[in-house]
């Protein structure tokens, strides 16, 4: 299987992937200035709960699915029936529909502001239009992730000058959800488009017994993204519950300032994984990795911790530097995050991915209980705490109690002091 590696189309595909990582991170850090400085605290806080809220339920309708596709396509090859990937997108499809419906009523539940609701009733259509991430598994598989990039940044890029037009011309603020929607129905639209142009596969019928053995193989993933979208975005949602949508605004302009750098582990392990893989030395490889990945972390988050004053006024401006603080407590995230990365990659090699979602599963639920805590004490400040202390037990602690992935527990060590 290694001859992949050097095959020329795979390396134009890991190309493809670390432009769009780099590039599209530079777009997002663009589109959240722009979005935090001209909302304010609050429009911009009642923004990303909103999106909070959009990231659980888009995690919901994808049921996991698109894994157990991506692995299934490439261990059969030419024998794989794509009748199966256009099953997954009639569940996917329907699905998003319910979740749509859900998420409005959660939003009209928890919410007596007319324009909340209002707001979410846009937003919430993009939970329809990511179902065609189905198409995702097919295009990665095949190395060829040129036509999810393309598609990707053709949708940001026109968000964004829609949404500068709108603030420059100081026009209604529903306009802004109205392009974040319609970077996500491009994307919809161009994914449909490349994929019954590659594969020229009419519409079958739909095969329940197909869609049961699909839907048995991700529920595992499925617990697992839900947990971490749950710890990475649960805290939003009860700064909201619990405070105001000011504070949200507040805690949210440090998780993105945090956010901006999550890029360059991702970009490091598309990067170097092909290699490690090929390694025969695969453990001493594995801990070099971890080992730069851990001194990279560091240098960003002393950079963070001490210059967090002047990149959160430089970036968002005075109304902001309430989240100085909060900005220097998550900076610690940094090092959790980076050593995350790897961490997922060893459960796979190791086919623990069960234990992975367990351990994920645990930290939300541990996220959960000390948000409410530590925000009612704390502010959001103590929503930034209970997230160092879920990294702590996600990434350290679990692997203690569980004899499986003792041995990733002394590799973290090990790159931790290796020079």
């Amino acid at each position: 299987m290694f001859k992949n590696f050097n095959n020329k189309k795979f390396k134009i595909n890991i190309s493809w992937l670390i432009f769009d990582k780099l590039f599209r991170a530079s777009l997002n850090i663009v589109l959240t200035i722009i979005l935090a400085r001209n909302l304010g605290p609050e429009n911009f806080g009642i923004l990303n709960y909103l999106l909070a809220f959009l990231y659980l339920f888009t995690s919901i309708s994808s049921l996991g699915m698109n894994p157990v596709l991506t692995n299934k396509i490439i261990k059969d090859g030419e024998k794989f029936k794509y009748n199966m990937v256009l099953n997954a997108y009639y569940i996917r499809f329907i699905f998003s529909i319910l979740c749509y419906l859900i998420f409005l009523s959660l939003i009209n539940l928890l919410n007596s502001e007319g324009v909340i609701f209002e707001y979410s009733i846009i937003i919430g259509l993009v939970i329809i239009m990511k179902s065609s991430e189905i198409f995702f598994s097919y295009f990665e598989a095949k190395s060829l992730s040129k036509y999810i990039v393309i598609s990707q940044l053709l949708g940001l890029l026109t968000s964004i000058l829609i949404i500068i037009y709108v603030f420059i011309n100081n026009l209604d603020n529903k306009l802004i959800y109205i392009a974040l929607l319609l970077d996500f129905i491009i994307v919809f639209v161009l994914i449909n488009y490349f994929y019954f142009l590659k594969t020229k596969f009419l519409l079958p019928k739909i095969e329940l017994i197909l869609i049961k053995k699909i839907l048995c193989k991700s529920l595992p993933v499925l617990v697992s993204a839900l947990s971490i979208i749950l710890y990475m975005r649960i805290d939003q949602i009860m700064i909201k519950s619990l405070i105001n949508e000011y504070e949200v605004g507040i805690y949210s302009a440090s998780v993105r300032l945090i956010e901006i750098f999550h890029f360059i582990p991702k970009i490091l392990i598309i990067s170097f994984l092909p290699i490690i893989l090929k390694a025969k030395e695969y453990y001493k490889q594995l801990l070099f990795l971890n080992s730069l990945i851990f001194k990279i972390s560091i240098v960003i988050f002393l950079i963070i911790f001490f210059s967090s004053s002047f990149l959160v006024k430089i970036f968002y401006g005075d109304e902001y530097l309430e989240s100085v603080l909060i900005t220097k407590v998550l900076s610690f995230s940094i090092v959790f995050v980076f050593f995350g990365v790897i961490n997922e990659h060893w459960y796979i090699k190791n086919n623990l991915q069960l234990n992975y979602a367990f351990n994920v599963f645990l930290g939300a639920i541990i996220n959960i209980i000390l948000n409410y805590f530590l925000i009612l004490k704390f502010g959001s400040v103590g929503a930034a705490v209970s997230t160092l202390i879920t990294y702590i037990f996600i990434i350290f602690i679990f692997d203690i109690f569980n004899q499986k992935t003792y041995g990733l527990l002394i590799l973290k060590f090990k790159s931790i002091f290796k020079i």
